[in-house]
């Protein structure tokens, strides 16, 4: 089990920018943990919003870690297009390493 207590950060995610809604303690027990989830992330849904579950020590933690996912989560993403951009267009920066033979 994860470290913390669960926690619902409840908002609106884009790229790397978080908009929080609401920051609610998650019951402990996985079953309310998981139907409570469920509630909530059709609400969210229906305003266009989603929702996150981080463990952490506080409501404040749980923001913050969010935000820290958000920022990672939208760089990978953002490596990764880059990648698969350069692949298609051949313009990779990684050098390839050319095999000479001579006789």
């Amino acid at each position: 089990m994860p470290d913390g207590r669960p926690f619902f950060v409840i908002g609106q995610w884009s790229g790397p920018d978080l908009t929080v809604w609401q920051i609610q303690q998650a019951p402990d027990d996985p079953d309310e943990l998981n139907e409570a989830y469920e509630e909530i992330r059709w609400d969210a849904h229906d305003a266009d919003g989603s929702v996150e579950i981080v463990y952490t020590a506080s409501a404040t933690e749980a923001e913050a870690t969010a935000r820290r996912e958000a920022a990672e989560t939208a760089e990978r993403i953002r490596q990764a297009l880059t990648r698969q951009r350069e692949r298609r267009n051949g313009t990779s920066r990684r050098r390839r390493k050319v095999h000479h033979h001579y006789r």
